[in-house]
């Protein structure tokens, strides 16, 4: 088994200067650094400052990284969101795209092309 030491001390100081200054953009910056020096995605960094934080008392710590794991949360579910649209978007162009080649009807393909356009909106204004 291999042992490796990380040293995030640097990294962990700065997060906790910005902490206690409420400056959560330059606290961003010391969770990434100590992303990429730890391998670990944000979340966990952040829950495991948090879980020591609350264990040490340094309320700053706790408050901080809280506050940026729910700006993650958030971001996660506008993600989702426009996620689902995109999809739903899809799946209705590609319901569309079926009827107009089953339809011979000038005005029914002239509907579904109409529809499609709204759809590919609808998908562009989520991007």
């Amino acid at each position: 088994m291999f042992t490796v030491s990380i040293d995030i001390t640097e990294a962990m100081k700065g997060f906790s200067k910005f902490a206690k200054q409420d400056d959560i953009n330059h606290a961003m910056d010391e969770i990434m650094i100590i992303c990429k020096k730890t391998s670990m995605p944000p979340r966990d960094v952040l829950k495991q400052i948090k879980f020591a934080a609350k264990k040490n008392n340094i309320d700053a710590d706790y408050k901080m990284a809280s506050q940026i794991l729910d700006q993650l949360e958030q971001e996660h579910d506008r993600y989702l969101r426009k996620s689902e649209v995109i999809e739903n978007a899809v799946a209705d162009i590609k319901v569309g795209l079926d009827e107009i080649s089953k339809s011979g009807n000038s005005a029914w393909i002239r509907n579904f092309i109409k529809a499609i356009k709204l759809d590919l909106k609808e998908i562009e204004d989520v991007l």
